[in-house]
């Protein structure tokens, strides 16, 4: 047995599946070998004939290297290049509007624009090589050293907030708080097999997280997404049965914790600190009541839909708010127009582009989704989920905002919003994916990704 699965595995030309191959012909063979010493057969004579029944060895090996290779996902591939250079021709078309929103004052030239071009180009040839780099690297690696990387990507948002400090200005480095979602969801799934212990330690980690993104996002609301999204892991895992509880209690005790324990929080600070963060409340009171708060924080949502009600359905709105001889005093200038680019979209060009865009994104998260799905591998499954959700809860987010049925943010769109950061963790996030799928018909066991990274081994040999 042990020289047939050694031919066997020598045809797989992905060492890394070899193991796993192995172990699955083993107990095929031995399963079949323990039903015809039932029947009466010796025990070699039943492993030999096991053996026979499998074939030919190298026909053998041959039809499972086709299965167990690494696989490309071309659609994910084309359309993250498709979309990022759509974006970045938008962004070129718009340079104008992007760089008279930034400073009403200084009029844009031609040299300022070919400047914003071509550090926009740089932004998503950068982009392209860290999709390319996450996407080759092995994604087990998240499982293994997870908290590891978790420290890592602490210390490298912090140098980008004092780079970013140092040089001035309201940097999107917030952007990459959200890489912290995959990474507890790494977390959760090295908790597996435990009981309540598990549960607890994954509630205490998404507190730490919410401190950590909040402080160095500098932004409650990334904060918030980050700490929902966690917890939509959290009931997954439970759920999954990874851990030995009971589901049900497990749930009611988790969503209890993180919906009292944040609900208490915010009421304290309210009653210590109202008059320092009154500002929080009045911004959720303009966007629920714009009506009411016209002349203090509802009026960007009074101009959202005032906006709104010019739109074409092709080409410019007849009173374009993006134009740049409209741009001084217009309220979209004051959040740089990034959350609002698809509505600069849609003012500019009209309704069916901005629907193209709505349809490009839907198209990347369903094939996100499709990816998800299809994982039967633990740590692919519950990684890939984690940048399904980034990419479903920003898009959604970025949507509603620039419709005015969402509070007004920073938010960031996959593909079309400005930024190195957002380029970077939206790569980051598309790469994670592609590596998930490009592994999946190669680890298929649990066992493979619990293995070490680095093996030494030392033989004296006698000469």
């Amino acid at each position: 047995m042990e020289k047939f699965i050694q031919n066997v595995t020598e045809q797989i030309r992905c060492v890394r599946a070899r193991t796993d191959v192995a172990k699955e012909l083993a107990d095929h063979i031995t399963d079949q070998a323990s039903a015809y010493e039932i029947s009466g057969l010796s025990h070699d004579e039943a492993v030999d004939k096991a053996v026979r029944e499998m074939g030919d060895p190298v026909g053998v090996g041959v039809e499972l290297d086709r299965i167990h290779r690494p696989q490309a996902d071309y659609k994910m591939i084309a359309m993250f290049l498709l979309f990022s250079l759509a974006g970045l021709a938008v962004m070129c078309v718009l340079d104008d509007m992007w760089f008279y929103s930034k400073d009403i004052v200084r009029q844009s030239t031609a040299w300022f624009c070919l400047e914003d071009v071509v550090r926009q180009c740089a932004v998503v040839l950068l982009s392209f090589g860290v999709m390319a780099g996450v996407y080759f690297l092995d994604y087990t690696l998240l499982g293994r050293y997870a908290y590891l990387i978790g420290v890592l990507l602490t210390i490298a948002i912090c140098i980008c907030r004092i780079y970013s400090a140092r040089w001035g200005g309201m940097p999107l480095m917030f952007m990459l708080s959200y890489l912290y979602v995959p990474v507890y969801a790494a977390v959760l799934y090295r908790l597996r097999g435990r009981g309540y212990s598990a549960v607890g330690l994954g509630i205490i980690m998404q507190f730490v997280l919410l401190f950590f993104a909040w402080k160095l996002s500098g932004t409650l609301y990334v904060a918030l997404n980050i700490y929902m999204m966690c917890t939509a892991l959290l009931f997954i895992a439970v759920w999954k049965k990874w851990y030995t509880v009971d589901r049900r209690i497990a749930t009611v005790i988790s969503a209890g914790i993180l919906i009292v324990i944040p609900a208490g929080f915010v009421l304290v600070r309210s009653m210590l600190f109202g008059a320092g963060y009154g500002f929080q409340v009045q911004r959720i009171l303009g966007w629920l009541y714009p009506e009411r708060y016209a002349n203090e924080s509802g009026y960007i949502y009074q101009w959202i839909r005032q906006e709104w009600e010019g739109v074409k359905l092709i080409g410019a709105s007849a009173a374009n708010p993006f134009a740049s001889d409209r741009m001084v005093g217009n309220p979209a200038s004051s959040f740089a127009m990034n959350p609002f680019i698809l509505f600069c979209i849609i003012c500019t060009y009209g309704l069916l582009a901005g629907l193209g865009v709505v349809l490009a994104l839907g198209a990347v998260i369903l094939r996100a989704f499709q990816i998800v799905r299809r994982q039967k591998n633990q740590l692919g499954f519950i990684i890939s989920a984690a940048c399904f959700l980034v990419l479903l809860f920003n898009c959604m987010e970025g949507i509603l905002i620039n419709t005015g049925y969402y509070p007004v943010s920073s938010q960031q769109l996959p593909f079309v919003s400005y930024g190195g950061c957002t380029a970077v963790t939206y790569a980051a996030l598309v790469g994670l994916l592609l590596s998930v799928c490009r592994n999946e018909r190669v680890i298929t066991s649990e066992a493979a990704v619990q293995r070490p990274a680095w093996r030494l081994s030392i033989k004296w040999e006698k000469r």
